[in-house]
């Protein structure tokens, strides 16, 4: 009788646990095309809720207007830029594979190559008897991987229109979350002290906390890199560099870094003989690489209390492992891991979480 009432129960937990697993996978599927936005969109509200604050009380508690403001200038500064970018690789993309096959397209000779000493003369002939002697099956070798490229581009611009609508959410999100950002504060912080009735709220802060510092370190960098990179462009002699300065600071802001217009914009340099501007931006490159791999570390640790390694292996690691938001999500992260383990170790007070 005890073995039968026992099979039952059992029998009762295991359909209620796979009825539960079976929800919460059919939840995710619905959702999964909002979370990127969503996750975005909070790390957006967090970062800005107390400037949202202020304005309101400027504006005599009126969270509407407050809200509108808020919602113009994340638009104006996140969005428009981004919108922006994507229109320009979409515009010039389809001009610049026609003149890859066009009769325009010449191989560079690349008669700086003459000057490198001991081995630049043997570099010289090899490229040239490669390419400039055999233009032709040249072109020919690398067409495949040039188309193979080209349909990947072409691809990715397809979701374009993806992008466009998970932009349209962020602005949702975010009106929503300005709008009751005290409900969601409430129910998370509920949540919270269910894990633990102990240390949720101080986990709470500490997300909060690690983000908005991470936020403005992200703002500080993007510009000082942008700077920096137009001072390289000018010492350099790049035409247009007002507008490659503008290119600069995307890059940035999606934590891509200066490099990937800086190192084309170098090797043009070179492939035009400019051999004395291409190594000034090269070497002006690196220096501009290695200052916001330290930079950004520092100004983090000045927000928040973690040692130098943890917060830059946070960094590197979350972009690497999920994207331009992982910047957000690798030192959070690592940041309550560590204060748990310390907390843990030490068996000290709440004080001492932070």
């Amino acid at each position: 009788m005890n073995n039968s009432k026992l099979f039952m129960y059992f029998k009762k937990e295991i359909f209620s646990l796979i009825f539960i697993f079976l929800l919460s996978f059919l939840s995710f599927l619905i959702l999964r095309p909002f979370i990127f936005s969503f996750v975005w969109s909070c790390m957006i509200v967090i970062s800005t809720w107390p400037i949202m604050i202020k304005i309101q009380k400027f504006f005599f508690n009126k969270r509407f207007i407050s809200i509108i403001i808020m919602t113009f200038f994340i638009f104006i500064f996140i969005l428009a830029p981004i919108l922006f970018f994507i229109n320009i690789l979409i515009y010039n993309s389809k001009s610049f594979i026609i003149f890859l096959f066009s009769e325009d397209f010449k191989i560079p000779e690349l008669t700086f190559l003459k000057n490198i000493p001991f081995i630049g003369n043997k570099i010289f002939y090899n490229y040239h008897k490669f390419t400039i002697n055999n233009s032709d099956n040249f072109i020919k070798y690398f067409q495949p991987y040039i188309l193979k490229l080209s349909a990947f581009f072409f691809e990715k611009i397809g979701y374009f229109s993806y992008t466009i609508v998970q932009l349209n959410f962020l602005l949702i999100f975010n009106i929503l979350l300005f709008s009751n950002g005290e409900k969601f504060i409430y129910i998370i912080n509920s949540i919270a002290l269910k894990i633990s009735n102990k240390y949720g709220n101080l986990i709470l802060l500490l997300i909060g906390k690690s983000i908005r510092a991470i936020s403005v370190v992200v703002l500080i960098t993007t510009f000082a890199q942008s700077l920096l990179g137009c001072i390289g462009l000018i010492i350099s002699g790049i035409s247009y560099f007002s507008f490659f300065s503008f290119l600069i600071f995307l890059c940035c802001f999606m934590q891509l870094g200066p490099l990937p217009i800086l190192v084309p914009l170098s090797i043009w340099l070179f492939i035009n003989n400019n051999f004395i501007s291409g190594t000034i931006l090269t070497f002006w490159s690196l220096f501009v690489c290695i200052l916001d791999n330290t930079l950004k570390p520092a100004l983090i640790q000045l927000g928040i209390r973690l040692p130098f390694f943890i917060i830059l292996f946070g960094v590197i690691g979350g972009l690497l492992a999920f994207g331009i938001i992982g910047v957000f999500i690798g030192p959070t992260v690592l940041l309550i891991m560590y204060r748990l383990i310390i907390l843990w170790l030490n068996r000290s007070s709440k004080n001492s979480f932070f």
